[in-house]
């Protein structure tokens, strides 16, 4: 099976395209985690420089936010078949709202699966906060309701709505880890989606058990005989990362940390000979 490393768009949208794929490409990535304009001019340009310069990526949808559940629906689908138009990897999405109703994001789950069906394109849904899935005990439900249901699985966010570290939801983190198409590799804790820095030896508590949950992830991608499981290291950008008091100074670097998670991966999994990766 081969380990498909993901660089993320989010946080480099001041970098021109070309400028922050070669950056993406020349340090191993397979590809990118983009988000795509419903601008087709716009879209096909971007599409076409991913196409010349032979790279990967998952279509990433995030930008339905309408309270009206009627009007939510619609600009989801039109969003969802925006991105399967351009043929992506997959697309990875945020999915209904938090104070929708279960049958409500239900529809919406059930939505993006006919989507799913009818185009060949696989579609995961993002464990994220203000979503359905918001965290481990608001997600269950579903995941037991659909089992075709795909996870894009970032547990820093259900770690940070619980305030803790999910030691009291087994079965939540269990399910979610069998659910689980694409990781989102962050270093979550109790009081928030993002330690300042994983490689701060401050932060080895946390930093051993998400290692504990990709490398179970990854494990199951293998038993289930994909051919490929992908991970995107996603440290973000401010307010992700924390700004030094009264300046614009980040503390962190995000291309540093995502890199380090990445290499921390690839070494934490270099054990199991089934696993190709860069």
């Amino acid at each position: 099976m081969l380990l498909k490393l993901i660089y993320p768009r989010w946080g480099s949208s001041d970098l021109a395209w070309p400028v922050f794929l070669s950056k993406v490409k020349k340090a191993g990535y397979h590809g990118v985690e983009i988000d795509l304009p419903l601008n087709s001019i716009k879209k096909k340009e971007i599409c076409s420089i991913l196409e010349d310069m032979e790279m990967d990526f998952i279509a990433q949808h995030w930008e339905t936010k309408e309270v009206n559940f009627k009007k939510h629906q619609e600009l989801y689908k039109s969003h969802l078949y925006n991105l399967v138009e351009a043929n992506p990897l997959f697309v990875n999405t945020h999915t209904g709202m938090d104070f929708f109703t279960h049958s409500q994001n239900a529809s919406l789950i059930e939505l993006a699966h006919e989507i799913e069906l009818e185009t060949g394109v696989i579609i995961t849904h993002e464990t994220h906060r203000s979503r359905f899935s918001f965290a481990a005990h608001a997600c269950l439900p579903y995941l037991e309701e659909y089992p075709f249901l795909k996870l894009t699985s970032d547990l820093s966010h259900w770690c940070c709505v619980a305030e803790s570290m999910l030691e009291n939801q087994p079965k939540a983190v269990q399910k979610a880890i069998e659910h689980t198409y694409h990781i989102h590799a962050r270093v979550g804790s109790a009081q928030g989606p993002q330690v300042i820095d994983p490689s701060d030896s401050n932060y080895k508590t946390e930093l051993d058990l998400f290692t504990d949950w990709w490398g179970l992830m990854i494990k199951k991608a293998l038993e289930k005989k994909r051919p490929f499981i992908t991970v995107t290291p996603e440290y973000g950008p401010h307010p992700y990362s924390i700004y030094k008091a009264n300046t614009k100074m980040p503390l962190g670097n995000k291309w540093e940390i995502n890199n380090f998670i990445r290499n921390h991966i690839e070494q934490s999994i270099k054990h199991i000979p089934s696993i190709i990766s860069p």
